[in-house]
């Protein structure tokens, strides 16, 4: 057994590295020794003077919250580029980073705002001459303004005293948000995305759950359906950034999961990712057929710690996306290229890999102790070998038509998929032919609603018919870049869709 892991807290260089004005551009979080997180105004008078010291940096308004805050966010580019052409006709990858998406959660915020500041003055500027960034460091600007005591809104983080609140204005975890999208946060999102068409996808987050020895988890896109932008990322590129934070900074990081079991006689039953849907928004980004990550700091790491392992994961990122630009670009080609033949509509865990895991030994609590599972942590860490499941295989495959037709009072549906980036065409023409309608066997609403709604689970089989189709109708067309999403989300029986 041994003892606490060393947690490097790193920070300290980072700002004695930098020039004088940086010390006058500090976050809330840096300059309150990290008791506190920034507020909204705190972010927006940030970004401005920012944008003031550098021109390297354009400051826009990704949407308009439900309580009427304007989002921010930020294109950082070096020459700057007027728009998506010039990006990525430059050869740079882009990438978008988002912090806060669950206003508890509150380092990806803070890292955004540093990585901006040492990205256009301090000592990552060479960095922005490889990438271009698109960063919305402030994501649920509502759940942010509601800051209370963090033992209430974020039982079990180690600081800052208080942070927000995890919903959205609408009471909607944003984190679900990425199939429905009922959220403005959501829709704007939407909206930079598919202009841009981002290589990279980077979402910040503070995990909870189990008692384990790393500061930092991540995870890449995991529906299946991600293609080889997810198994780039999934096989090479995360496992070199987890090489470089621990040999340049000292610092331990691992797939993100839990144990099944806490309790120290269980714990080599397994650790476990999450859910491969795509309502989660990395799942949903990587089924776009770009590489997605999900950066998930250790909620019981100080919040100094948790900052500093998300500024270097980030850090790392782009350093290796600048550096492999060429085969990240050769990937995006090979993706809009490709027309797959076949969607993945249900899936489930691949076989486990065994791996070493560093876990923290923890003790029964007494009740009303300790804020997962009633178990009181030690300080004592055990590394185990066990199986790691961080992986899903298809389970049930669709073939992928040509198209999909839509009657004309499924106007919502094709709104929908059109904030999506999908095409939709509204057939001005009658139409007839053979086709395949699908004939529904049985329909199971979920007990529990989820986000205002009852899921609802459809058992069923295409069968041909004759069909028609009258003016009026809609019509999705595969044969585009996004047909795998769209059919993914046609289809009845999907997971998600």
């Amino acid at each position: 057994m041994a003892q606490c892991p060393k947690w490097h807290r790193g920070l300290a260089g980072i700002l004695l590295l930098a020039p004088a004005i940086l010390a006058a551009q500090q976050t809330t979080a840096e300059r309150t020794g990290f008791r506190e997180t920034s507020s909204y105004a705190d972010v927006v008078a940030f970004l401005r003077a920012l944008q003031h010291e550098t021109t390297d940096i354009q400051v826009g308004t990704l949407a308009q919250s439900t309580e009427g805050r304007d989002i921010p966010w930020v294109l950082a580019a070096r020459p700057m580029v007027d728009g998506p052409v010039m990006a990525h006709a430059s050869g740079k990858p882009v990438v978008y980073l988002q912090g806060n998406i669950h206003a508890g959660e509150v380092e990806g915020k803070e890292v955004a705002q540093m990585l901006l500041r040492d990205l256009t003055l301090g000592p990552l500027r060479s960095l922005l001459d490889s990438v271009i960034l698109l960063v919305v460091p402030m994501y649920n600007v509502d759940g942010n303004e509601r800051f209370g005591p963090g033992e209430e809104h974020r039982p079990g983080q180690n600081g800052p005293a208080r942070v927000g609140l995890r919903p959205n204005g609408q009471g909607l975890d944003l984190n679900r948000d990425y199939v429905k999208m009922e959220a403005p946060e959501t829709r704007g999102a939407a909206r930079l995305i598919n202009r841009w068409d981002p290589d990279l996808f980077i979402d910040m987050h503070t995990t909870n759950g189990s008692y384990h020895g790393y500061q930092l988890t991540y995870a890449p896109g995991l529906n299946p359906n991600g293609g080889a932008a997810n198994t780039y990322v999934r096989d090479e590129f995360l496992p070199t950034v987890r090489r470089r934070v621990r040999d340049r900074h000292g610092q331990e990081m691992f797939w993100y999961g839990n144990f099944r079991n806490q309790t120290p006689d269980s714990l080599d039953q397994g650790w476990f990712t999450y859910d491969p849907r795509p309502r989660f928004g990395t799942n949903w980004f990587g089924m776009r057929g770009r590489m997605a990550i999900l950066s998930e700091g250790y909620s019981n790491a100080a919040f100094d710690v948790r900052v500093s392992a998300s500024y270097n994961f980030v850090r790392e990122i782009l350093g290796l996306a600048a550096e492999t630009q060429e085969r990240i670009l050769a990937i995006r080609g090979q993706t809009d290229s490709a027309r797959p033949q076949f969607v993945v509509v249900r899936s489930q865990r691949a076989p486990p890999v065994t791996m070493d895991v560093i876990a923290e030994i923890t003790e029964p609590a007494e009740d009303g102790a300790g804020p997962f599972a009633r178990r009181k942590r030690t300080g004592q860490y055990r590394t185990i070998a066990m199986p790691v499941y961080y992986r899903f295989d298809p389970v049930r495959v669709e073939a992928i038509p040509a198209g999909y037709l839509l009657p004309p009072g499924l106007n919502h549906i094709a709104d929908l998929l059109g904030r999506h980036g999908i095409r939709v065409q509204r057939m001005d023409e009658p139409w007839s032919g053979p086709v395949e309608a699908f004939a529904i066997d049985s329909l199971e609403a979920a007990r529990r609603s989820f986000q205002g709604h009852r899921t609802v689970s459809v058992a069923g089989r295409w069968r041909d018919r004759d069909g028609a189709a009258t003016r009026g109708w809609f019509y999705v067309d595969t044969n585009q870049r996004l047909g795998l999403l769209a059919a993914y989300l046609l289809e009845p029986i999907s997971a998600d869709g």
